[in-house]
């Protein structure tokens, strides 16, 4: 089929359009379609009533000029190339028009010439790659509309899920109201549901918005299966379903991956296995696929995670891995859930370096399997996959066959009784500090007293001392005993940072009491009797023969720690530490989510002034001092990191914290001074994580 290209001619002089009509007619290919107007006025008229791939346009046009024409055409907003019909070379001229919007421009002697041809068709490829820039920006801007409106509306969800989830954790924490536990739990366990497809959704949208990166580290492969038995084996065992972890090869011993997002493939895929099948059991198998060659990059690590579920009909194998996909409606309904997961097992697992497919028969299972690029692996040892010896454990209760002395150290009460019940399912001998100095003075009484800790559990953010700091002073002092990190914060590069510090190990908050238990099995010797201190127990109450006093203290014959600790805090008359109140601005729209803030706080030990505005929040900034300032990001009046900015101007020793639905922009905390961010819902213990 012959190309046909339109041209709109607007030429007042009709010796020239017959000139270019008869030269246009004799083209053989392609085909011209010429429309001839003699002013701006028919111009716009003819362009209005249909469209035209090209306008060629005479310089002169009685009163009006082709700068005057072009102005006409874009105000219009007519998108198509205009080559300028000139009657003679004038260079100042020709760059006037460029610059007015030309695609090019031609004397009128070179119509009969090849040059005019050639004129005709480079605007005619400048066009195309202009409407492909266009479509380009139509999309960048739809994407970029689709990614704000997420955005807003993970902001806009997270915000009442933080009052839902922060209110009924209060009241689940009411002994008054026991008669509702069950209730109120089941309130939880939905709040958390829904954030978790919300938590889908976002990572959907910044997989298609490639903005998902990988942080590739070094990774024990035995140990990390480990994990991930220890994590859904009693899933599969609420339901009645055994769980096996299996090698068909020998493994590396360390691979080169990104842990998180691989355990995020693995614990999906098992979770739906669990999810869909009611008897028999789930296998994830390993193998190492090596090449024949030396070149280990062509290697590849397969899992395979297979069931004795209800497996799925061919049909519904075709889109099993494109978003909102989902069997069948009743599964949705019976089994929940938005169709994004194994949409995002694949984006990650070709992220991974590999592929994945899919495997089942109708009523009797199904077979997912995918690989991943393991790195270089040339040189790692072939070992037997080897899972790490886990404690029988019941879902309602621990019981660890382990002995030794443990010191657990965090300022709030309730977080140290918490973490005292869980460790109390050991036969651990359990002890208590509130700060980093006391947890010193601990450290040291024992060594001393020849009753050492064999584990300490120390919380990172305290009041006096630090748990970083108190790290380092108990290390000072050689003592080599094994000091977990715990910690509510979640940033990247947060565990690598805190091993590099000296920690040994880090857990997150909330304590996961099984990961607890893997970390009391590997650290605590093993033992065959129970002796362990009642949870209300302090560190006053330690079985030592010298008592713990202010004026008597082990810190006292170390002058530098103890001048430290007179810098870094107060001491009450009985010498005990003074938690540290602080006045907090907490800057929230949301009513509910800033009293729930505000009770946080105040549970803490903080003084808390609230402002709903940008404006108020400045205005509270001028008449008072704050020590720690709280704002959400999306507010009335202001943008957030505007106010940010005028915050910390005016108080420039303030720490600043975000608190928002939307995830805060890193490059802009760091130009402002922001400190940290907390993304909605927020609880308790991410609060003291950053307030104290």
């Amino acid at each position: 089929m012959t190309e046909v290209i339109k041209i709109l001619l607007v030429e007042d002089d009709e010796d020239d359009y017959f000139l270019t009509s008869d030269y246009l007619a004799q083209c053989e290919s392609p085909t011209f379609e010429l429309t001839w107007v003699t002013n701006s006025i028919d111009a716009v008229d003819a362009l209005k009533k249909q469209s035209f791939d090209l306008c060629l346009l005479d310089y002169l046009l009685g009163a009006e000029n082709a700068i005057d024409v072009l102005g006409v055409l874009k105000s219009n907003q007519f998108n198509l190339p205009v080559v300028i019909l000139t009657g003679q070379s004038d260079a100042t001229v020709d760059e006037m028009v460029m610059r007015a919007g030309a695609a090019d421009y031609l004397q009128k002697s070179e119509i009969e010439s090849p040059r005019f041809m050639r004129t005709i068709r480079y605007a005619m490829v400048r066009r195309d790659i202009e409407n492909e820039r266009i479509e380009r920006s139509k999309v960048e801007q739809k994407n970029k509309a689709k990614d704000k409106f997420l955005a807003h509306l993970g902001h806009e969800l997270r915000t009442p899920l933080t009052s839902i989830l922060g209110y009924t954790e209060l009241l689940i924490d009411d002994a008054r109201n026991s008669p509702f536990q069950q209730e109120l739990s089941i309130i939880h366990s939905n709040g958390k549901h829904l954030l978790s497809l919300l938590n889908d959704l976002l990572d959907m949208s910044r997989i298609m918005a490639e903005k998902l990166e990988l942080n590739i580290k070094e990774v024990n492969l035995s140990a990390f299966l480990t994990d991930i038995h220890s994590l859904m084996r009693l899933n599969a065992k609420d339901k009645g379903l055994s769980l096996h972890v299996v090698s068909n090869t020998k493994i590396p011993e360390f691979i080169h991956t990104d842990p998180t997002r691989l355990r995020q493939v693995l614990l999906n895929l098992i979770s739906n296995a669990v999810k869909f099948t009611d008897k028999g059991s789930i296998t994830l198998t390993i193998t190492l696929d090596e090449s024949d060659s030396d070149d280990s990059a062509h290697s590849l690590l397969r899992f395979s995670v297979e069931d004795t579920g209800i497996g799925m009909p061919p049909d519904k194998l075709v889109n099993i891995f494109q978003p909102f996909e989902q069997i069948e409606d009743v599964m949705r309904a019976n089994h929940g859930g938005a169709g994004l997961g194994l949409a995002i097992c694949k984006e990650l697992v070709t992220k991974l370096g590999g592929d994945i497919n899919v495997t089942s028969r109708l009523g009797e299972g199904s077979i997912f399997t995918f690989d991943i690029n393991p790195g270089d692996i040339k040189s790692q040892p072939r070992v037997e996959l080897e899972l790490g010896q886990i404690q029988p454990v019941e879902s309602s209760s621990i019981s660890l066959n382990v002995t030794g002395r443990v010191l657990i150290v965090d300022d709030l009460r309730e977080i140290r009784r918490l973490t005292g019940h869980l460790v109390s399912q050991s036969q651990a001998d359990i002890s208590y500090a509130e700060n980093g100095v006391k947890a010193l003075e601990a450290v040291l009484q024992a060594d001393e007293h020849n009753q050492p800790f064999d584990l300490v559990l120390m919380d990172i953010h305290m009041p006096v001392m630090n748990g970083i700091e108190a790290l380092h002073a108990i290390r000072r002092h050689g003592q080599d005993i094994p000091v977990i990190a715990v910690t509510a914060a979640s940033r990247k590069g947060l565990r690598e940072s805190l091993i590099r510090e000296g920690f040994n190990d880090v857990i997150g908050k909330p304590i996961d009491r099984f990961a607890l238990a893997n970390l009391l099995s590997q650290y605590l010797p093993p033992g065959n009797h129970v002796t362990f201190t009642n949870v209300e127990a302090q560190i006053a109450d330690m079985p030592m023969d010298k008592p713990y006093a202010p004026e008597d203290n082990i810190l006292s014959q170390y002058p530098t720690e103890l001048a430290q600790v007179k810098q870094q805090g107060s001491t009450s008359e009985n010498g005990d530490a003074q938690p540290i109140n602080k006045h907090i601005l907490v800057v929230e729209d949301d009513e509910d989510a800033a009293e729930l803030l505000q009770l946080f706080l105040s549970h803490l030990g903080h003084t808390v002034t609230t402002q709903y505005s940008g404006a108020d929040a400045l205005q509270a900034a001028e008449e008072q001092s704050f020590d720690h300032i709280l704002m959400d990001l999306t507010l009335p009046d202001y943008d957030g990191y505007d106010l940010a900015s005028e915050l910390k101007q005016k108080l420039p020793q303030a720490m600043l914290t975000i608190v928002s639905g939307h995830e805060a922009d890193t490059e802009a905390m760091s130009s402002i001074g922001i400190n940290s961010a907390l993304l909605k819902p927020v609880t308790k213990d991410d609060l003291a994580s950053v307030v104290g």
